[in-house]
């Protein structure tokens, strides 16, 4: 997860932005002030409480924006993509740099559910209206920490990092047209037909599934038959095919009693060609 700085020290405060990511639209092209404006008025912070702010225009996928990045005196980082033309945000990021501050009692950690339950609420989203692309915990600098990423059918795509003590969220990504979650909707729906290039359709043609090419089922249990397990022994995280040096692979990864397996099978031969096993507190 690309990793920048600054909304909220809690999760009520993480609620200022589940309003639904309010987007200014304006009749004119906007300043690099109304830009800045414009992210901070999002991001629920007043500039009186910034402690550094930049706006520079930039050219990004054909279209003029402007990538705005602030500090808050907490020690939040927010860096927002926004359309020149109109102020509509494109992508934000927020990365909490300050550790969370936690009292002498004791804590319970939480759940992923109750991890999962707090990016959702943040993002104004309901459990039965996304796909879940990753759930995962993991141990950085001695914190439990939840990873938690889906998309929208409407393919926004969210990305989160939740304390698992304190349920702070301590990062986050947004991306307002994600490329990825329309090739992973058009997998799991079984379309080989197209793929999304910079948020365009563009013919497979040769990557088009061939006689003896292995389907997105076959390749999961390829990955299962060499860590020696069975479907219900495991969660799954993202699986998907790309090409690599001129090859069609299926990348992928799933977890079972703490480990996490990551996998490159080539989807024509059927051939493992990398395989790792580590734990998910490493």
């Amino acid at each position: 997860m690309r990793q920048y700085v600054s909304l909220m020290a809690t999760v009520t405060t993480a609620g200022l932005l589940a309003t639904g990511f309010a987007i200014s639209v304006l009749a004119a092209e906007i300043t690099e002030e109304k830009a800045k404006a414009i992210a901070l008025e999002n991001a629920g912070v007043k500039a009186e409480n910034v402690t550094f702010i930049r706006a520079e225009q930039d050219w990004e996928d054909g279209r003029n924006i402007y990538e705005v990045e602030f500090l808050t005196k907490n020690q939040e980082e927010y860096d927002y993509e926004l359309l020149i033309e109109n102020g509509e945000i494109l992508a934000i990021n927020y990365e909490k740099k300050a550790a969370a501050v936690t009292s002498g009692e004791k804590h319970t950690d939480l759940t992923m559910k109750q991890a999962e339950e707090i990016a959702l609420k943040h993002a104004g989203q309901n459990a039965d209206a996304v796909t879940m692309l990753k759930q995962k915990q993991e141990m950085e600098d001695g914190r439990l920490v939840y990873e938690v990423e889906f998309y929208t059918s409407d393919y926004r795509k969210y990305e989160y990092e939740i304390d698992g003590r304190s349920g702070d969220i301590l990062a986050w990504d947004y991306d307002a047209d994600s490329d990825f979650a329309r090739n992973d909707a058009m997998q799991r729906a079984g379309n080989t037909k197209a793929r999304v290039t910079d948020g365009k359709q563009k013919d497979l043609g040769k990557e088009q599934k061939k006689e003896g090419e292995i389907s997105r089922e076959e390749a999961k249990a390829l990955a299962l038959k060499t860590a020696d397990l069975q479907e219900d022994q495991v969660t799954w995280g993202r699986l998907y095919k790309e090409y690599d040096d001129g090859r069609l692979i299926y990348k992928g990864e799933f977890f079972h009693n703490q480990m996490e397996y990551e996998f490159e099978i080539d989807a024509t031969s059927g051939t493992v060609l990398d395989w790792d096993v580590e734990s998910i507190y490493d």
